[in-house]
């Protein structure tokens, strides 16, 4: 049967060598580098989402410590994804030629393209695609060994994100629905096992300040507002993951109300329907979608075999495309961008090596900077501990935990960021300061040396403020410890 789609495998042959061509010429991106920073400081849960991507590249770590071997997890991803996608199809009695052009059609897709770095999202992916994979084959071949891997699966996508819940809950009304009691042995094992990986979560947020809880559902939504814009970005990325042409031949699909037609009912739907109403107020991004993507894909499995054949090759066009476009930027001599607004930006990416020698001569001191990413990535390329100083926002605040602010106190500390640092940031800070700045590629970046570091002083500005809205936990949730005010608020 291979030999019948020799056009298709040569175009995903390509497609799969641009991809390892863009992983590799992409910089570290700064989400990646904070994960690596996970890795290094293996703990039990992280500020902003459970854990599994660090674990997973401490895992990896063991083997190389290469960024580009971490993105081979992705790589992986697709494949694995690819499989689900074939062997769902063939589970619910989908033709094998068109179970195997359906996953094709995923290979071939803008999703796998973009399927390069290494995030929460990447092993979300991987464990609930193979997780709801074992819990169907539980179900379907009443295999209870298969529901102890569909658990271990589902706890690790958990332990990913906590979008994992919603594909649960679906996995749960399909379930009863379609096999009723048959199903309760499959369900209650998977959730004896997942309820291990829920309470490992909630006995670190109970040690940790509650820090998934409150950043997820509390810090990250407390300024939303409805926003007509987030509702359009919402159908744009429908749109995009489906393809125009895609939805065209959809609509001239004949769905069948099988077991699978179900199934992907109650997936899509939740997962619509919840997106939708998230979007009234949250800003939607397209890795939102991407837990879902096998069951959008098994969509397709209702088409025509012509309908199938031109999606695959539309689909394939349309990721050349973009290969061509990303390769393209990915090429430009940065010298071409020196006028462009991010400049800095794109200099601390493409070339932080000279960063590194140029913040040598501050050897003797400690080094932070104004934000997440540049921290994380420093801290990567520099081989050395760059925390984040001066900052109040809600996102990566890892350094929380790692770095205890009373210990600078009288200390002299350097401050390093992409533009210039205000006076009035530092003049009640420190008894005295230096600015400083220094070049490369014709990007400016500039440092400030706080002399004689007034903690007392920073409670007031900045800690006092990351209490009230990042460690304001709720009076019903019960406390074990938290770190940030055991330190500055006992």
């Amino acid at each position: 049967m291979i030999k019948s789609y020799q056009k298709e495998l040569l175009w995903l042959f390509f497609i799969f060598t641009c991809k390892i061509v863009i992983l590799i010429l992409l910089p570290l991106t700064g989400d990646e580098a904070y994960f690596i920073k996970w890795a290094n400081h293996l703990d039990f849960g992280y500020y902003d989402h459970p854990p599994m991507v660090g674990w997973i590249i401490f895992i990896m770590s063991f083997i190389s410590d290469s960024y580009f071997f971490f993105r081979l997890f992705a790589v992986v991803t697709t494949f694995v994804t690819a499989y689900v996608i074939y062997k769902i199809a063939l589970l619910y009695h989908i033709q094998k030629h068109k179970a195997l052009l359906v996953s094709f059609i995923f290979l071939a897709s803008p999703i796998d393209v973009a399927l390069v770095l290494i995030t929460n999202d990447v092993t979300l992916l991987f464990f609930s695609a193979l997780g709801t994979l074992m819990f169907l084959y539980s179900l379907q071949k009443n295999n209870l060994s298969y529901a102890i891997f569909a658990g271990l699966f589902l706890g690790a996508a958990f332990l990913s994100k906590y979008f994992a819940v919603f594909l649960m809950f679906s996995l749960l009304i399909f379930s009863f629905y379609i096999y009723g009691s048959r199903a309760i042995k499959s369900v209650l094992i998977v959730a004896s096992i997942v309820s291990l990986f829920v309470f490992q979560n909630l006995y670190f947020n109970y040690n940790s300040c509650w820090n998934n809880i409150l950043f997820n559902f509390f810090a990250r939504t407390e300024y939303n507002n409805y926003s007509i814009d987030s509702i359009l970005r919402y159908f744009l990325f429908i749109l995009y993951i489906f393809t125009p042409w895609g939805l065209y031949y959809l609509y001239k699909a004949n769905f069948t109300k099988n077991n699978l037609f179900w199934l992907l009912i109650s997936i899509l739907g939740l997962a619509f329907f919840a997106f939708l109403a998230a979007s009234l107020k949250n800003k939607i991004g397209l890795h939102w979608f991407l837990i879902f993507t096998p069951f959008i894909f098994l969509l397709f499995t209702f088409m025509d075999d012509k309908y199938l054949k031109k999606l695959f090759r539309y689909n394939a066009i349309f990721s050349v495309v973009h290969i061509v476009i990303l390769i393209t930027i990915l090429n430009i001599p940065t010298s071409l961008l020196s006028e462009h607004r991010k400049y800095s930006d794109i200099i601390i990416y493409t070339e932080p090596q000279e960063l590194c020698k140029k913040l040598e001569i501050f050897d003797d001191e400690r080094i932070f900077t104004l934000g997440y990413s540049s921290a994380s990535l420093l801290s990567h390329y520099c081989k050395r501990e760059i925390a984040v100083l001066f900052n109040n926002s809600k996102y990566g605040r890892m350094d929380d935990k790692l770095l205890d602010i009373r210990r600078l106190n009288s200390e002299d500390i350097t401050i390093f960021y992409k533009n210039p640092i205000k006076e009035e940031k530092l003049k009640n800070l420190c008894s005295s300061f230096e600015l400083g700045s220094f070049e490369i590629s014709g990007a400016t970046f500039h440092t400030a040396t706080c002399r004689n570091f007034n903690y007392n002083e920073y409670k007031k500005e900045y800690l006092e403020y990351q209490n009230e809205h990042f460690y304001n936990i709720p009076k019903w949730l019960p406390i074990g410890k938290c770190y940030f005010k055991e330190r500055y608020f006992n």
